[in-house]
């Protein structure tokens, strides 16, 4: 049992010696004090469980001291000796706190009767205190567990992420919280490391300051991640927040993990009057780990219900499930300020099929054209069945430029279904996409869809298809965009028809012939609307040439940005050198006719621009150039094609 200490004071000796000796019998730990300032220095260093102090003593006396003690030491018990037995002094005394007031001369009985009150008093208060504090404890586990069991029972995942926000936030004292979830086909990204997206936040969190994506990579707070434990960091740091003054205090981050697999990872941020303590992690851990199973169980919900809601012939979702998708998506993406596409797929001239074939070939048209869209798409991506002949495709957390490398692929495995192909070949039919994207090109669905329906009609008046450049080589499609030398001086009535039709169409499409100054201009000016804002991803094709010490002007204005690609190509020469800048890749080619060709291909979010030409001998230009976006998109396809590069944006 621990030692009960007691600070004696009395600024008489014999009184002093004589309370020693009687509470000597009993072993307390025992200091005495001849006055209230002696007293009061000793209890600035050490620690007392009992105050003993006459009420009449010179300088401070024991009313003055009871009252310094009960302000500064309020867990200490007093009990007073006096000479004068005066009831109003009692009074006052037990009114400031005082335990027993006693008079001298004080019996040895009565004392030690009083300190054994006075202890049995601790005990009983003590014990309620523990009694108190395990109520409390198992009253905010039951709350703990009620709040997770509420989360476990819910199936909709739009209100469980809201769910799970407000109950980590109230269950921990939290000002913000926020939310990263994985993809639902959990695929890693091109460094094999899993990213985040930015699902859902409440409380006081500026939107602007959080990242929508984060990986933690190989950094020291990874370890912590996979093991499941919730760990404490700066979230400035580790998150690359802006606004670092508005959250230098150190967060508390719970990794959400299923068997060891990664579901997401929650910040809480600011807590309200304390930091986070190990109690807070204790909590929030328990509540993560029925949250991840809630997330899981919640998405395979999700893959039921679509089962249920899909077209027999075809696999896709019916309408009516698409537009509820759809609003939702729009209501995540205006609260996070994310992004998503929306694709239209139309077959043209299917009332041809009709007119011509019987029903089955028209069903199989309409049933191989959802299964080729069936092999691209994404587990988080919506394929939806609107007529026979036309289907939408929702592409969430995918931007313009992941939009138009979906139709790519798509394509191709229109091109690689037999079937497709020998209708497209013997048939006048043809498979015609166009995209929107949120919120560049709209801010709902009407709207989105009318920029997907202009963009059809612009691809189906694209010189790409008039020209039937499909079937063409890179440097074949080249030449017919650039038609022959003399046609460049001929009056445009006198030229050949593809020569007109070169012209004609959407993209400001023309024919001209220019010096290299003038061409370096050009691309000064495209490339630089091309990256003129940060937030947007643009990629960028200077071709022909010889490579020099020399930059050209893509290199010069994509080096500073974070989201542009840039890609030099021209013939090798001795001394040419790769380029230092980690967003310029210098392609150097062995074919000495390159250095005749002049070719420049941008394709951004926002806008596209393709220019070929030819060097003549006097060192002028002669080209053909367009803001065409489908032209620009294949010629893009056939240079990657051409040269084996990567095919993608």
């Amino acid at each position: 049992m621990t030692s009960i200490r007691i600070l004696l004071v009395d600024d008489e000796e014999f009184y002093l010696r004589l309370f020693s000796d009687i509470l000597a019998s009993r072993r307390y730990d025992l200091r005495t004090a001849k006055s209230g300032e002696e007293a009061l220095e000793i209890l600035s260093s050490d620690h007392f469980d009992i105050l003993i102090t006459d009420l009449l003593m010179e300088g401070m006396d024991g009313l003055q001291l009871t009252k310094r003690v009960n302000a500064l030491y309020p867990q200490l018990d007093i009990v007073v000796i006096t000479q004068r037995d005066d009831v109003r002094l009692a009074v006052k005394s037990m009114r400031m706190g005082v335990f027993e007031y006693l008079v001298k001369p004080v019996d040895r009985d009565e004392l030690l009767l009083t300190l054994d009150r006075l202890l049995e008093r601790r005990r009983l208060m003590d014990q309620q205190t523990k009694l108190l504090d395990e109520s409390m404890q198992y009253l905010q586990a039951q709350t703990v567990y009620r709040r997770c069991l509420d989360i476990l029972s819910t199936l909709d995942f739009e209100n469980l992420v809201e769910m799970i926000l407000r109950h980590m936030l109230q269950a921990t004292g939290s000002q913000g919280g926020v939310l990263w979830l994985t993809s639902p086909e959990g695929r890693p990204d091109s460094d094999g490391v899993e990213k985040l997206n930015l699902t859902g936040y409440r409380g006081l969190v500026d939107l602007q300051d959080v990242p929508s994506a984060i990986q933690l990579g190989n950094s020291d707070s990874a370890d912590d991640f996979w093991s499941g434990r919730p760990f404490f960091a700066d979230p400035a740091s580790l998150l690359g927040m802006k606004n670092r003054s508005s959250y230098s205090r150190e967060a508390l981050f719970i990794p959400f993990l299923v068997e060891d697999h990664p579901v997401g990872l929650f910040a809480l941020l600011d807590k309200l009057r304390a930091d986070f303590t190990e109690r807070d992690g204790n909590i929030a851990r328990t509540m993560a780990e029925f949250s991840a199973i809630a997330i899981k169980n919640a998405r395979r919900f999700q893959a039921l219900e679509r089962l249920g809601l899909r077209d027999h012939d075809s696999t896709a979702y019916n309408l009516t499930y698409f537009i509820d998708y759809a609003g939702k998506e729009i209501y995540k993406a205006r609260r996070y300020g994310r992004s998503f596409s929306l694709v239209t797929v139309i077959i043209d001239r299917f009332d041809f099929l009709r007119q011509h074939f019987k029903a089955e070939v028209c069903n199989q048209m309409s049933r191989k054209l959802a299964e080729s869209i069936s092999r691209v798409v994404r587990d988080s991506d919506i394929l939806a069945r609107v007529s026979d002949d036309e289907y939408y495709v929702l592409l969430p957390e995918t931007d313009a430029l992941g939009a138009r490398m979906f139709i790519r692929r798509c394509h191709d495995t229109f091109q690689a279904d037999a079937f497709i192909s020998q209708m497209k070949r013997d048939y006048p039919v043809n498979i015609t996409m166009g995209t929107a994207t949120f919120p560049l090109n709209g801010r709902d669905f009407d709207q989105l869809l009318m920029v997907c329906r202009q963009r059809m009609d612009q691809a189906r008046t694209s010189i790409y298809r008039r020209l039937g450049l499909d079937t063409k080589g890179l440097w074949d499609a080249s030449r017919a965009l650039m038609g022959r030398r003399e046609e460049h001086d001929m009056p445009l009535g006198q030229t050949s028809e593809n020569f007109r039709l070169a012209e004609d169409g959407p993209g400001g499409n023309a024919h001209l012939i220019l010096d290299e100054e003038s061409l370096a201009a050009i691309e000064s000016a495209v490339s630089t609307q091309a990256v003129d804002d940060p937030q947007r991803r643009a990629i960028l094709f200077s071709v022909g040439g010889q490579l020099t010490d020399r930059l050209r002007p893509v290199e010069q204005i994509v080096g500073a940005s974070k989201r542009a690609r840039a890609y030099v190509l021209g013939r090798r020469i001795e001394g040419e050198r790769a380029s230092e800048q980690p967003s310029v890749t210098r392609v150097a080619l062995e074919d000495e006719s390159v250095d005749s060709y002049r070719m420049l291909l941008v394709l951004a979010e926002h806008l596209a621009y393709a220019f070929v030409g030819q060097k003549e001998a006097e060192g002028r230009i002669v080209g053909f150039h367009s803001c065409d976006t489908t032209l620009v998109e294949n010629m893009i396809a056939k240079l990657q094609e051409h040269y084996n590069f990567q095919r993608q944006y």
